[in-house]
This record gives C-alpha cells, sequence and structure tokens, in this order.
C-alpha cells in the first residue's frame, strides 16, 4: 500500500500546528551543575511575551513527544529564557537535554498558566523535588522544603540559584522519611499560618502530605498542588 499521502498529509498537520502555537528557539548557553543542566534558550520568538512566575512552557522532543519545564525567568525584552533540567533516570526528556550543545534549535509552546498565585505575591510555603527546583528559584518563597535522594549533590545548584535557605530532607526508598517530612512542613506552617502553601513533585508525596494538612484544625491554608512525577508512570505534566 502506498503510504504517501498519509504520510505527506499529517506532516503538513504538524507543521501548520507548529506555526500556530508555537516559538522556535535556539540553545544559547549550556551550564552543567551537578545532575542539572541550566538552559538559557534565545530567539526573536521569544520576545513579547506575556509570561509570569510559576508559567509553564513545553518542548517539543521531535513528532509529538514533548517535555514541560518551568522557565527560572523570563527576558521577554531580548527574548531569552532560562529553564533547569534534572538529569535522572534515562527518558526522552533526559536524553534531549544530555545531547544538546550550543546553537541547537527547538521549538518551545508555550507560556501557559501552571502554579499562578495571587498578586502581590503572598507568604509562601514551597514543597517540592528535583524536578521542582526551577519553580521554586522562579516564585523565591521564603521557606522551602525538598525531599531529594542526595541532598549533598544539589547544595551547588540550590546556592546558584539562592535558594541555600531550603531545608533537605533525605528521601528513602521505603518512604521511612515521610513522617519526618511531614513534621517539617507543619513546623513551618506553624511558624507562618497565613501562608499559602505549594505542593509539588512526586504523586504519592503531595497525597501524603495533602491528607496531613486536611487533618489540622483550624482554616485550611490555600493550596496549589502540582504532580511531575510518579512512580512507572512518563510525561507527566
Amino acid at each position: 500500500m502506498d503510504n504517501t499521502f498519509p504520510t505527506r498529509r499529517a506532516g503538513l498537520f504538524e507543521s501548520a500546528v507548529q506555526k500556530l502555537f508555537t516559538r522556535p528557539a535556539r540553545v544559547v548557553e549550556i551550564e552543567n551543575i551537578g545532575p542539572y543542566r541550566l538552559l538559557t534558550l534565545g530567539g526573536d520568538a521569544l520576545r513579547n511575551a506575556s509570561w509570569t512566575a510559576g508559567d509553564k512552557i513545553q518542548i517539543q522532543l521531535g513528532g509529538w513527544v514533548q517535555r514541560t519545564y518551568t522557565p527560572l525567568d523570563w527576558d521577554a525584552d531580548n527574548g531569552r529564557l532560562r529553564i533547569l533540567i534534572f538529569l535522572h533516570a534515562d527518558g526522552p526528556g533526559t536524553q534531549w537535554a544530555r545531547a544538546l550543545r550550543q546553537g541547537d534549535s527547538c521549538v518551545v509552546f508555550g507560556p501557559r498558566k501552571s502554579v499562578r498565585l495571587a498578586e502581590p505575591q503572598p507568604s509562601l510555603i514551597f514543597f517540592g523535588d528535583e524536578t521542582s527546583v526551577g519553580l521554586a528559584a522562579a516564585l523565591t518563597p521564603a521557606q522551602i522544603l525538598l525531599e531529594m535522594n542526595a541532598p549533598a549533590d544539589n547544595a551547588g545548584v540550590l546556592a546558584m540559584l539562592g535558594l541555600q535557605h531550603a531545608q533537605l530532607c533525605a528521601r528513602h526508598r521505603d518512604d521511612a522519611h515521610i513522617a519526618g517530612l511531614g513534621n517539617q512542613l507543619l513546623a513551618m506552617l506553624q511558624a507562618q499560618p497565613e501562608a499559602e502553601i505549594v505542593l509539588t513533585g512526586k504523586a504519592s508525596t503531595i497525597q501524603h502530605l495533602t491528607r496531613l494538612l486536611r487533618r489540622q484544625p483550624g482554616p485550611a491554608a490555600p493550596r496549589h498542588s502540582k504532580a511531575y512525577w510518579a512512580t512507572g508512570k512518563s510525561g507527566m505534566d
């Protein structure tokens, strides 16, 4: 069977969608920081974008495969943004980030709303992990709690981003750390009961902390939740 026409039609449709909703960019700079790559993307299509700290972008990795990232910042005047990618496992996003070289092109979709706080930004307690460091840098919360496989390996990137005040909790495979993690979060909330709470990172940890917060007496603190990954799943937003 001759598949030339269907393939061509699919290619034309994909090209049309890209022109309507995406922004071409190039890799301007790459900085390796421990288990992370800090990428600076640039291009005229990134100018004049309406971006708010906490908004997300999606980068096409080929075909319809894409991964979501939170820019640390976006210079709309000069057409530049920065994203921090945690190099873990061997998924499409990690493979793409490892293979990148300065000058490589990419296709960006967005920015789009993800975690958007009230203005002026309220007092904030932020929970996350290695996949959330970029969002923490964008939101600049006063109190940060991070669940990490190897806290010492993250000291360099946290210091570079001005997040050295973050409290770190070592992750255990059997989740033996979860009770202590919850206690750390409650201590933060007790010190700042008026704060909003942002919960990000691993889905099961977010679920545990959400249940813990629901059991607390008094008015519920405003919460924003965004699961970036779960064991056995890929491509979560």
